[in-house]
């Protein structure tokens, strides 16, 4: 089966809501996310998505690690760790010419550099878009609103 690498992120604001869209393909609330482009890593990704569908600038936030490269910088840098990295089941979609595929997906946690700024959603991804609190996360469907994996990473995790 094919595989696509893709960089999700679950903003999450200083109340503690996590930002999420409906999602117009998928029919669920999701957090912003997409594929990764050439050239690009998983963190650009990520920042690159959260802008482009949601209109917020973002801070990725990476657990703490070890600078391997500290006294030899010239030899590379170290990337943001993701908070979770995941094999997901794509269905087919032929109204988009796809066949069903995975997604390797690296999960980043992001925070808003400026909370005053204006929500912009992305009309071609989502037909919705607002800050959920943990309650109404807890709340939502996991047959029709939410996917399981989703509400459980929010809910245990992101708490």
């Amino acid at each position: 089966m094919q595989k696509h690498f893709t960089a999700t992120a679950f903003i999450v604001d200083s109340q503690k809501r996590t930002l999420l869209l409906w999602h117009k393909r998928l029919q669920r609330w999701m957090p912003p996310g997409g594929h990764v482009d050439p050239d690009e890593t998983p963190e650009e990704t990520a920042r690159r998505e959260c802008k482009e569908e949601t209109g917020l600038d973002v801070e990725i936030v990476g657990d703490a690690q070890d600078n391997l490269f500290l006294n030899n910088a010239h030899e590379g840098q170290m990337l943001k760790k993701p908070i979770a990295m995941l094999l997901e089941n794509i269905p087919a979609c032929p109204n988009r010419g796809e066949d069903a595929h995975q997604h390797m997906d690296f999960l980043f946690l992001a925070r808003p550099l400026d909370e005053a700024q204006e929500l912009v959603l992305a009309i071609e991804e989502g037909d919705d878009m607002r800050w959920f609190t943990h309650a109404e996360i807890y709340a939502l469907d996991e047959e029709s609103e939410i996917f399981g994996n989703v509400k459980k990473y929010i809910l245990q995790v992101l708490s």
